[in-house]
């Protein structure tokens, strides 16, 4: 609510698990991307193939996406509205603006997050999606704060799974530190880069499979980013 992510239960759910580490999904971010317009993009992309999926189902029995009755979207675009009609009931304008505020910095959030929980990691669309396709973390304050979401990859696996049941997978690409404090980390792309770039030469030489390491390369490449083993290979 507090983020007014209308199109998350239709997108995340049946677009990014489904087109995790693609270029299909607007939620993975590639190698050299900066945090700040993928904030943007991400949120964009994402409520745009959350509209073209809830329009392609209900195209299937004749109804419109723009009807509140049938369309899950536009139901959760007019729920957004109702908090915003209470900050005004309560504080006028200032209060719509806060509320505003609020909502980009929540949503803002789980962007970055979306950020560097797959940053520069490929998958053949292919294939199935596998725990490597996935950053994870098992710091404690981290996985209480977020509910075990630091457990990503097998979040990914088991997406029906309730937080407390997901588990580490010891096989699983891991970051340096919590996701908390990559937040902070990821807010300052030189620093980002820096702490990213082994990690990446790490997974491209343990984790990725012959055809994921000739999508890294490609990606590599174009990404400008310095220090990447697959860019300077012939």
């Amino acid at each position: 609510m507090f983020s007014s992510d209308v199109s998350f239960a239709i997108e995340h759910v049946y677009g990014h698990h489904v087109n995790v580490a693609t270029p299909t999904d607007p939620a993975t971010a590639k190698r050299g991307d900066n945090v700040y317009p993928f904030i943007l993009r991400s949120t964009i992309g994402s409520y745009a193939h959350a509209w073209k999926m809830e329009k392609a189902r209900l195209a299937k029995t004749g109804k419109s996406v723009w009807n509140p009755l049938h369309s899950r979207l536009m139901r959760g675009n007019l729920m957004c509205l109702v908090p915003f009609v209470g900050a005004y009931y309560l504080a006028g304008w200032s209060g719509v603006g806060l509320f505003a505020a609020v909502s980009v910095w929540a949503k803002s959030l789980l962007e970055i997050t979306n950020y560097f929980e797959h940053y520069g990691l490929v998958r053949d669309p292919r294939t199935p999606v596998q725990p490597r396709h996935s950053w994870n973390s098992n710091k404690f304050l981290s996985s209480i704060a977020l509910f075990s979401l630091t457990r990503h990859s097998h979040h990914h696996a088991e997406a029906e799974a309730e937080f407390w049941k997901l588990r580490a997978m010891p096989e699983a690409p891991m970051l340096p530190y919590g996701y908390l404090t990559m937040i902070l980390v990821a807010l300052i792309p030189p620093l980002y880069k820096r702490v990213m770039t082994p990690l990446l030469n790490d997974w491209d030489s343990r984790h990725a499979t012959p055809k994921e390491r000739e999508l890294a390369r490609e990606q590599s490449i174009r990404s400008g980013m310095r220090g990447l083993s697959l860019a300077t290979q012939s």
